[in-house]
């Protein structure tokens, strides 16, 4: 059964890489405090699920802290640098979505992310698909 659910979040979040035009795709999950990115897609090394990070003042610790979708794009002139996230500088990702997932309760229990490793701009309907998938994932955070 494990294995089904596995490969069902690994299909959604492939299909939302496609949709997107995406070049990385993944869910964190929060764990006594700390953050563990649990699913991944489009990731260049087995490295980022061995990850645990403290959610920080980055683009995944804001979407965890407001429970509101926070984005970089190319357009975004804001207080968010990939330089302060280890996720997109292990993955080397310029842009991204990051989107809170509440699996129980008021408090987020993980963040979906979506990225891309070139400057781009993100579309209103691209963060309202990756909001969505964001909420059909939650069950799995």
């Amino acid at each position: 059964m494990h294995d089904e659910i596995s490969s069902a979040v690994q299909e959604m979040m492939s299909g939302l890489c496609q949709s997107t035009a995406g070049d990385f795709c993944g869910m964190a999950c929060v764990s006594e405090s700390m953050l563990r990115w649990k699913y991944t897609s489009g990731a260049t090394n087995e490295r980022v699920k061995r990850m645990t990070m403290r959610p920080g003042q980055d683009l995944v610790g804001t979407a965890l802290r407001t429970g509101r979708t926070v984005m970089l794009d190319a357009q975004s002139r804001g207080e968010y640098t990939p330089e302060r996230c280890p996720l997109m500088l292990a993955e080397r990702l310029v842009c991204a979505i990051a989107v809170p997932m509440f699996s129980e309760g008021s408090l987020p229990s993980g963040v979906l992310l979506v990225g891309s490793r070139t400057p781009r701009t993100f579309s209103p309907e691209m963060v309202m698909q990756t909001e969505q998938t964001a909420r059909q994932l939650e069950q799995y955070a």
